[in-house]
């Protein structure tokens, strides 16, 4: 089992913990960018989807091997007592409480999420928490069934608020979903994978869409009297098998070649734009990068070259270590 659907039960346990958190006189609830006072409702969404994470990883191991109970970290600690821990605190096997033997960091990843990955400062945090212990990263996303296509009415705090509701006192609750969340494993990887196969992305670098090829109509480049006048220029390459840069647009390349450059195999044209870069496949082509991955273009079709910004702020403001998901989900 790689799933596992989530209950009222786990969901009070993650409650109660964010609740006792902000409760806690000891504990500061400002905000760490902002500054500012959070609310019992901004803390809960601080650690509702991560606590019901580890939960999920917690239950799935259990399936796995029933012999062995995993401890998390649920108590409130004092401000000295926090330490840089693993996820899964202890191991409770055959009546005796033992220290794991891995390092496990539990990670949520949602759908929308192109990359995984930590900070660089994470990483070393975690390696020498970690000392003689092998690290693995586990990565799992939380999915739960919408009202007419809505993503809103499956907030986690709204579904919870609804399953305890008294109906005879508020409907206020009503309009999210019943309580519906499973916890999927996506990705483990361990710290040897995220030193040899991610991509340091460094502070004051982009981030990257990592969808790159987004099919096109032929409209968009020949009309019934020939190539479009907002056509710059096109370039034809038959049989071609080596490596290109790709440009974002016209004469405009990413900060570092390696985000640019592709071995790409087929028969194609390159289609320039005032503002982008697009593919005519004259055969089918598979382009690959080492950061993006592996990309099966079909012949006569167009596909823009998507190669743009993530978030209204697509500046990093620290070192990372990222993996792109599509490179994993790639076919060899």
């Amino acid at each position: 089992m790689k799933y596992y659907k989530l209950t009222l039960e786990d969901f009070k346990r993650v409650f109660e913990f964010g609740t006792n958190y902000y409760i806690d006189p000891s504990k500061n609830t400002t905000g760490r960018t902002t500054g500012e006072p959070r609310g019992l409702g901004a803390i809960l969404d601080a650690f509702t989807l991560g606590k019901l994470t580890e939960i999920g990883i917690e239950k799935i191991f259990t399936e796995f091997n029933k012999n062995k109970f995993y401890i998390l970290d649920f108590d409130i600690k004092s401000n000295n007592q926090v330490m840089d821990e693993p996820d899964i605190l202890h191991i409770k096997e055959k009546e005796n409480l033992r220290n794991p033997n891995l390092f496990v960091e539990i990670k949520n990843t949602s759908e929308n999420d192109r990359w995984i990955g930590l900070t660089e400062e994470q990483f070393n945090t975690i390696k020498r928490s970690a000392g003689s212990n092998k690290v693995y990263m586990i990565y799992a996303s939380i999915r739960s069934q919408t009202i007419n296509n809505n993503p809103k009415t499956t907030d986690l705090t709204g579904m919870f608020l609804k399953e305890i509701e008294d109906k005879n006192k508020s409907e206020i609750f009503q309009k999210f979903a019943n309580l519906n969340a499973e916890c999927k494993i996506e990705f483990i990887i361990s710290s040897s994978d995220l030193e040899n196969f991610a991509y340091p992305f460094e502070r004051g670098m982009n981030m990257y869409e990592t969808n790159l090829f987004e099919e096109k109509k032929s409209s968009s480049f020949y009309s019934k009297d020939g190539i479009r006048k907002d056509v710059l220029d096109i370039k034809e390459y038959k049989d071609f098998n080596g490596t290109m840069n790709l440009e974002i647009e016209k004469g405009l390349y990413p900060e570092k070649e390696d985000i640019s450059k592709f071995e790409i195999r087929g028969s194609f044209k390159i289609i320039q734009k005032r503002k982008k870069c697009f593919i005519e496949c004259t055969s089918n082509v598979v382009a690959k990068n080492d950061i993006f991955g592996k990309f099966d273009l079909e012949k006569n079709k167009f596909y823009s070259f998507n190669l743009v910004t993530l978030g209204r702020d697509p500046k990093l403001k620290r070192n990372n270590l990222f993996i792109s998901k599509k490179r994993f989900l790639s076919s060899p």
